[in-house]
């Protein structure tokens, strides 16, 4: 892989953040939308630096463990930046965990210090009890120990404009540890060195602008990624390398707030998930969307039948990129190809060496239009953080990380999204694929959602059965939806299973459909219908 990026031996992250802040002090950092705050980059630098300072004098060392839970704030990127000045690796927690959620991820990567709300106060401090696990405690906004009150404490005058970031062995200090999981299966957390992320930040901005130099902005990126999700960590590292404000909001972001949002501040770049896009689609007469330059979808497959609607909405020169990543590669995997083929989700490129193989052989695929599993080497997480087996699991024998996510490419190097392994239903000897039973029942006027899973049976293996969310006043029937399967795809794909229906599905923290709770409720549903 040619990756032409040079970095100095010993350069990390905190070396770039705190660049990258001193180089846009004038611009506005950060807003949140929900109280309509504004700071500065010169005001985050000045805060990161003097908390980083504090960590120093309360003993925290290069390798130590920092936990971050909180909405969207202004307070949030402080002990975030302040950690990666310091070598402290970072944890994002998820602002809506429950204790038992909590309770795991300390568990897991052991964090000395953590900053949470202080309505979370008191589960984080039983959690960690329950552990007999030594971890700081400090709230952002009221408390004993909030953020304000532990720097008052333990920061030492200095000024900022000599602080320097601290140096440490790059090969042992982790930068990130960002937990992931999929839709189901064991929580992890994938551990991810200084040097990968740098090189992953600087290649993407070479890619994205053709230049040496990162480009300047004063544009605004609506960021509604929550601190746990790999695009947070990312978008913390890439807003300040272009001056970019991001617009934020501190409460939760329900679809009228996200309207608002948009309306008032008319942001030029974000990030959508395409639920998010389905639901802007449903309440288009209250939404403008021409401020977009650049959207990009991410979080699961969009289907193009819904895509369509969206772009209708959008300005004519809009950019709209359907990226595909992993939270183990830190995040896009393909270079954007906008303009490329319906569907497509980017090229390959020098950042990563990709295989597709045979997902029950292992045979490697290299035909035009033949669906394989992506197999992919290059910038990524160094290991499943204290979890050697789950690592040794993830790679194949050479290398290849295996993404369990299946794709084809056409002959001009396109890579199309088709689902996840895991997902595949096993009708017989065929593979049947929910994401192409869900694309055709979409077409429904009456079908605001769908997952497709499959239901054992003793003969058949399983059998495709459909979870449908009607939209409001629609009377669709299950035949009818059977019906529309059964006219469009092989009579492998036919909804054997039969159709339920549901007021609401649920979703996992990364918005994708949680598959495996829906598959709970569909069986504990065909069982009662069968007693």
């Amino acid at each position: 892989m040619g990756l032409n990026v040079d970095i100095p031996l010993n350069y990390h992250l905190g070396h770039f953040v705190l660049e990258q802040l001193r180089r846009h002090q004038d611009h506005v950092c950060q807003i949140d939308a929900a109280t309509g705050e504004e700071e500065t980059y010169a005001s985050v630098l000045k805060r990161s630096i003097r908390l980083a300072q504090a960590l120093r004098a309360f003993g925290l060392n290069p390798g130590d463990v920092v936990a971050i839970g909180g909405p969207n704030h202004l307070d949030l990127c402080i002990p975030f930046y302040a950690a990666l000045y310091n070598g402290l690796p970072i944890v994002g927690v998820d602002p809506y965990f429950k204790y038992d959620e909590v309770r795991q991820l300390l568990k897991l990567t052991s964090p000395r210090i953590a900053f949470c709300q202080n309505e979370s106060y008191n589960m984080y401090a039983k959690a960690a009890a329950d552990l007999r696990l030594d971890v700081k405690l400090v709230t952002f906004d009221e408390g004993d120990c909030t953020m304000k009150k532990f720097v008052e404490v333990h920061y030492k005058q200095g000024p900022e404009d000599v602080f320097n970031v601290t140096d440490f062995d790059l090969d042992k200090v982790y930068a990130f540890l960002v937990s992931t999981s999929g839709t189901s299966g064991k929580v992890k957390f994938a551990a991810f060195k200084h040097r990968a992320v740098l090189l992953k930040q600087l290649t993407l901005d070479k890619l994205q602008y053709k230049s040496e130099e990162p480009k300047q902005s004063k544009k605004k990126s609506l960021i509604l990624s929550p601190v746990n999700w790999i695009s947070k960590y990312f978008t913390l590292i890439t807003s300040p390398a272009g001056g970019v404000t991001a617009l934020q909001t501190s409460i939760p972001d329900n679809l009228g707030h996200v309207i608002n949002i948009i309306n008032k501040y008319r942001p030029e770049f974000t990030l959508f998930s395409p639920s998010m896009i389905a639901c802007l689609i449903e309440r288009k007469d209250e939404v403008d969307l021409t401020c977009f330059e650049t959207i990009a979808i991410g979080g699961s497959k969009i289907y193009q039948d819904i895509l369509k609607e969206f772009k209708k909405l959008l300005a004519k020169n809009c950019i709209v990129i359907e990226a595909y990543g992993q939270t183990e590669m830190i995040g896009p995997i393909f270079a954007a190809n906008p303009f490329g083929p319906a569907g497509s989700i980017g090229v390959s490129t020098d950042m990563y060496s990709i295989k597709l193989v045979d997902p029950d052989t292992g045979a490697e695929i290299n035909e035009a239009n033949v669906t394989g599993e992506i197999l992919a080497k290059g910038l990524g997480f160094t290991e499943y953080y204290n979890d050697p087996i789950e690592t040794a699991q993830a790679f194949t024998e050479d290398g290849f990380f295996k993404t369990g996510d299946l794709s084809y490419r056409d002959q001009d190097n396109n890579y199309f999204f088709v689902d996840r392994i895991k997902t595949l239903i096993k009708y017989k000897n065929s593979h049947v694929m929910p994401t192409e039973l869900e694309e055709v029942i979409l077409r429904h006027q009456g079908v605001k959602e769908v997952c497709v899973v499959g239901i054992d049976d003793p003969v058949d293996g399983q059998r495709p059965l459909a979870c449908v969310v009607r939209h409001k006043g629609s009377d669709v029937t299950a035949k009818e939806i059977q019906d529309l399967v059964a006219s469009n795809l092989s009579t492998k794909k036919e909804l054997r299973g039969g159709v339920l229906f549901f007021d609401s599905l649920p979703y996992t923290s990364s918005e994708k459909l949680c598959r495996s709770k829906i598959k709970e409720l569909a069986f504990s549903v065909v069982k009662e219908n069968k007693c």
